[in-house]
Formats: C-alpha cells, sequence, structure tokens
C-alpha cells in the first residue's frame, strides 16, 4: 500500500513530507482503501463537465476551506500548471474564506430560526461578489462547493440556484460536489 500511496502524492507533486498519523495507520494495516483513494481523485480531477484548470481551484478552495497547508500548495501548484492565475488562485481562497463567514452566519440563522435574526443586516465585506475574477458562474459553482463542506443548507439551496440560473448546469455542480467530497477525505490523509 505505501507504493500506492507515494503515487498517490506523486499525482499531486508532493514529496519530502511526513506521513501523519492517519496515513501511518492506513499503511500499517494495508488498508485497500489508500488504492480507493488515489482513483476516487483521479477520477474527480478527470472529468468532462469542467476543465483541469476549474477542477484545481475548486479543489485549491476545498484545501484552503480545510486549512490543509499540503494540499492547498499542491493544488496551488496544479492550478497555476493548467493556467490559473495569481488572481484565481487568489480569488480561490478568498471565496474559502468569505463563505466559511457566510456558512456559519447563515447556518446560525437555520438553526435558530427566528425571524428578528433573519431581518439583521450581516455586516460583512463582500465586494469580492460584485465582479469575481473567475466569473460569475464559476464563483457560485466554488462557493456551492465551500458551502456543502462547510453544512450550510440555506447556502447549499441558494448557491446550488444561483450557478444554474447563470446558465450552469447539474453535471457542472455534481462534479464541484464530488470533487469537495474527496479533497475532504483526502485531506484526513495527506497533512501536516
Amino acid at each position: 500500500m505505501e507504493e500506492t500511496l507515494i503515487d498517490l502524492l506523486k499525482d499531486l507533486g508532493i514529496e519530502g513530507i511526513s506521513y501523519s498519523t492517519s496515513t501511518q495507520l492506513l499503511l500499517a494495516g494495508e488498508s485497500k482503501y489508500v488504492r480507493d483513494l488515489r482513483m476516487n481523485l483521479k477520477s474527480v480531477l478527470d472529468v468532462e463537465s469542467l476543465d483541469k484548470k476549474e477542477t484545481s481551484l475548486i479543489a485549491l478552495a476545498i484545501a484552503a476551506n480545510n486549512n490543509n497547508t499540503v494540499l492547498t500548495k499542491a493544488f496551488e501548484v496544479k492550478a497555476k500548471e493548467h493556467g490559473a492565475t495569481a488572481e484565481e488562485t487568489a480569488e480561490a481562497v478568498a471565496i474559502a474564506s468569505l463563505l466559511s463567514a457566510n456558512n456559519v452566519l447563515y447556518r446560525f440563522r437555520h438553526f435558530v430560526e427566528k425571524e428578528s435574526y433573519n431581518t439583521m443586516r450581516a455586516g460583512l465585506r463582500m465586494n469580492i461578489m460584485a465582479r469575481p475574477v473567475v466569473g460569475k458562474e464559476f464563483f457560485e459553482l466554488i462557493s456551492l462547493a465551500v458551502s456543502a463542506v462547510n453544512g450550510c443548507e440555506m447556502c447549499v439551496r441558494s448557491h446550488e440556484a444561483s450557478v444554474l440560473e447563470a446558465g450552469s448546469n447539474e453535471a457542472r455542480i455534481w462534479d464541484a460536489i464530488r470533487i469537495a467530497s474527496v479533497i475532504t477525505s483526502l485531506g484526513k490523509i495527506v497533512h501536516e
């Protein structure tokens, strides 16, 4: 299984990191999950509905959202290899940060279900939403993926509707959510 793990890390351009405790446990138990994880990663990063730059930027946003420095760096490099600019990689990270704040506020509103909170202003600056570098549809798609990871039902519903209103389709949405799920699971194994 260690050979498969080494190949997975090479796929991501990751070298010279120490294995996390989770990784060590998987290897000690000869877990076949390492193979599944590598195959899952390959399948979500090679889809018809999203190009390589888009898959890398979504993965970057999820890694940043999950505060995984190893994967954040790996997907920053991958995104740039696939043509992403510094502005686009910065925006993917900014979306993760902004949505984390929004997800907390809107989850609270949803959980408490008091009209008084629904009428209060969030009071958060969100200028990047006005004219996103990555375009409105893709901005909303990344926002949707981050919101799904963070478990904000109101946000997921809102961003899914916005993605579709921007002319996208359910295949792109589904693939973005698949990327978010696999990068989140990968982060449980590959981290500092």
